[in-house]
């Protein structure tokens, strides 16, 4: 039998070994974790738990009163050993977290990766331009572009620009990456083929003009002049770059290929409303 004193000395006694056995019990458990991929069992959790409180109490003054009261040293290790618990489970969960911040790093020590909007409905139309069809908002959405730590934002939107306007459907692609590395696209739909839109009688040329494009939109009217002869009027389809789709006569269209073909050099001149 334990009488009252006793007892509440064995509470007492057991909750501060307690603690040494939850300290025990929660380096066990996140070294098991972290060093076997897996949860340590119960039992060897509490073994080592118990072992590191038993250190803590010193070998000879525990040896000593179990001698002197056996009782209460075997209610204060039953309630000691149940620190072992929770010891455990908060072991195993820091021990995982750290597990895998190892795998993370392991697997991509120097690379950053960049994610686009998963959500098909978070890929924006560029206003003002044809929206690109829900298809092709569904075929990216989610896909992620890995990059060397250190690349600039202005390379990494460069990039996926780049890599966007490649997809078929998609005519312009606007990318903005924030500093916490969200990504926004903005997209406009593709062009139909200048082959099905050409006038009867009218062809298109591809030029890259003296002086580059950057003063030429699409639809802008130009005058075409080869070495300062002028040639004729044509229509700009599109602008890539320093190079431009002209749509003109057929007969006009032959006169400047065979220009070209001479490298004779070209340039354009807008025009206001017609002809001046």
């Amino acid at each position: 039998m334990i009488d009252l004193s006793s007892l509440s000395w064995a509470i007492v006694l057991g909750i501060v070994r307690g603690f040494y056995v939850f300290a025990g019990s929660f380096l066990a458990a996140a070294l098991y974790r972290y060093v076997a991929e897996e949860r340590i069992r119960m039992t060897a959790c509490a073994f080592m738990g118990l072992l590191a409180a038993g250190f803590a109490a010193g070998p000879r003054e525990l040896t000593a009163m179990t001698y002197q009261h056996p009782n209460v040293e075997m209610l204060a290790w039953a309630i000691a050993a149940l620190f072992s618990i929770p010891g455990r489970t908060y072991g195993d969960v820091v021990g995982e977290k750290i597990l895998q911040t190892r795998l993370r790093s392991a697997v991509n020590p120097r690379t950053k990766v960049y994610r686009l909007p998963e959500n098909p409905d978070e890929i924006k139309d560029i206003p003002g331009e044809p929206p690109a069809p829900r298809e092709v908002k569904e075929r990216i959405a989610g896909r992620e572009y890995e990059f060397p730590r250190g690349v600039s934002r202005e390379e990494v939107e460069r990039v996926i620009k780049r890599d966007l306007e490649r997809e078929e459907g998609v005519g312009r692609a606007i990318v903005r990456v924030s500093e916490n590395g969200q990504v926004e696209v903005l997209l406009a739909g593709a062009k139909p083929p200048v082959s099905h839109t050409l006038p009867p009688g009218k062809v298109a040329v591809s030029v890259e003009p003296m002086g580059g494009a950057i003063h030429i939109g699409e639809g802008d009217r130009v005058r075409v002049f080869v070495d300062g002869r002028e040639l004729g009027e044509a229509e700009v389809w599109r602008r890539v770059d320093d190079r431009v789709v002209l749509v003109l006569d057929e007969d006009e269209a032959e006169k400047l290929l065979e220009e070209l073909t001479r490298g004779k050099l070209v340039s354009l001149m807008v025009m206001r409303g017609g002809r001046s």
